[in-house]
């Protein structure tokens, strides 16, 4: 049962979804959105650990990612130019078991926090940043946009799950939970981050033996319209009929105006592993699905039609070609490895990850870290009773 209980302390993180940061760009183009696709690889969201706090960190690099489909040079995305991605994610969490029984379940409450930079760059781009100048945001004058410089720029939204789990005494997990992140990250005109709510039903299942870690996590994600802050759309003004204004009269440019606003179609999320046990030792095969199952919707009473006319001739097309404004989907397919180790108070895992089909979407390699580690019981042990001396005569 220690190897069951020591497996189960890998969801710490039970982040049954967290984040989306660079790596891939989600429905809305410029938009960083609500959940980071392969983030929970690893982690057995089905079984929910003893009753306790623990401790989440996990990292993220994804490089050199390139648009497919319509933001390639080919599909018009940034003015005939396509774009490429590189991104990193810092992304603490807490997880507290509570020991509460729901419907025969244990109930998990979590807390996620991420961090983000991004860097980004014209695809046909020959020495980015000092041979061509593209066009914003992608180059910002230089060829290259960056999230605000170096280091974590860009605070995700705060990220909090209820999760309710059962173990059915013969292996296997199962867990349900929902996911909800409103709009306190990063936060102005032009932002990456999402200035709308996002709720999450997710699902857990999975299989620990002292052998075996395997988990199949599932996460659906539902967004409410955006204020226009967030994403291409932001550069798209419907005083101006969606041309791109050179100053409007409150002193804002270009995509550092409020937009249109928009709706970002719904995604579905799943993140696999079967991690085998030597020892310390685990390792195994991973992988993780992403498909968008609707289409975005423009706001301001645009809709997909009208707003495929301002992608054309002089208008806004000209400039940022087909890229997130055409109500595309996107669908991104991804294999690797895991490799973990188990130190006793805590435990690490590395996982890769690289594209296999890509559709409308960033295609590329990811390294994800994970430290899971227990800070505390629920309450303090009493203190052992003092032995029994017999009275001497």
């Amino acid at each position: 049962m220690k190897r069951i209980t020591r497996a189960a302390l890998g969801a710490s993180v039970m982040a049954a979804a967290l984040f989306m940061a660079s790596g891939a760009f989600a429905e809305e183009q410029g938009d960083f959105n609500a959940t980071l696709r392969g983030v929970t690889i690893g982690i057995p969201t089905g079984a929910m650990p003893p009753p306790g706090l623990y401790g989440g960190l996990e990292t993220f690099t994804g490089w050199d990612s390139r648009g497919t489909g319509q933001i390639t040079p080919q599909g018009g995305a940034n003015g005939g130019l396509g774009a490429t991605v590189t991104g990193q994610a810092i992304i603490p969490s807490l997880l507290w078991s509570t020991g509460w029984n729901l419907f025969g379940g244990n109930v998990g409450l979590v807390v996620i926090q991420p961090f983000y930079d991004v860097l980004g760059w014209d695809t046909n781009c020959p020495v980015p940043g000092t041979t061509c100048t593209g066009q914003a945001p992608f180059a910002l004058n230089t060829g290259v946009f960056n999230t605000g410089g170096s280091g974590w720029e860009q605070m995700h939204n705060t990220i909090f799950q209820a999760i309710d789990s059962w173990n059915w005494k013969n292996g296997w997990f199962t867990s349900l939970g929902i996911g909800v992140q409103g709009p306190d990250g990063s936060t102005y005109n032009g932002t990456l981050n999402q200035d709308y709510w996002t709720i999450s039903p997710l699902v857990g299942i999975s299989y620990i033996d002292k052998n075996w870690k395997a988990s199949a996590n599932f996460l659906y994600d539902i967004h409410t319209a955006s204020a226009g802050h967030t994403g291409f759309y932001a550069g798209v003004q419907q005083a101006t009929a969606g041309v791109l204004p050179v100053a409007a009269p409150n002193g804002c440019i270009g995509f550092n105006c409020p937009g249109i606003g928009y709706t970002s179609g719904e995604q579905l999320f799943i993140d696999w592993s079967a991690a085998y046990r030597w020892g310390k030792l685990e390792f195994g095969p991973v992988g993780y699905f992403k498909l968008q199952t609707t289409s975005d919707s423009p706001g301001s009473g645009y809709t997909c039609a009208t707003m495929a006319n301002k992608l054309t001739g002089a208008g806004p097309g000209a400039t940022y070609g087909n890229m997130g404004l055409a109500c595309s989907r996107d669908t991104d397919i991804a294999l690797g490895g895991l490799l973990g180790y188990d130190f006793g108070p805590a435990e690490l895992e590395v996982y890769f990850t690289d594209s296999v089909y890509t559709k409308n979407d960033f295609a590329g390699p990811s390294i994800f870290t994970r430290l899971s580690f227990k800070l505390s019981d629920p309450s303090p042990q009493p203190p052992a009773a003092a032995p029994m001396v017999g009275k001497s005569h």
